[in-house]
């Protein structure tokens, strides 16, 4: 995981679709400050490929978890609240993301499948 980690460069804070605050909209919405899981921003990254000449692009959604033991009932909530709006699913495609993740810390991400 680590490598991966250190694989991934940084493209920029938002994402590139026209209406870029409608995923975080929706994000905040349904996980609000007061709730145990906080949605913090998103990023957009590109894991070079081995070849150099293909690259996997992901959307990395940021969470602040507050009960580490329900981490697992977490992924799964923020990945059903995204993967469900078929709206937002086609822009992230149209937009070129191959993949979308979630992260509560620098050192872990998980993969929506």
């Amino acid at each position: 995981m680590k490598v991966f980690i250190l694989a991934i460069t940084l493209l920029s804070l938002t994402s590139p679709f026209a209406n870029a605050d409608e995923l975080k909209n929706k994000l905040a919405n349904a996980y609000p400050a007061e709730s145990g899981l906080t949605f913090v921003k998103h990023e957009s990254v590109i894991k070079p490929g081995a070849d150099e000449i293909f690259a996997e692009k992901f959307m990395v959604l940021d969470f602040e978890v507050s009960d580490n033991q329900q981490l697992q009932a977490s992924i799964h909530s923020i990945c059903n609240t995204v993967l469900s709006d078929r709206v937002l699913i086609e822009q992230l495609s149209n937009s070129g993301y191959d993949m979308i993740s979630v992260s509560f810390d620098a050192n872990s991400q998980y993969d929506c499948l």
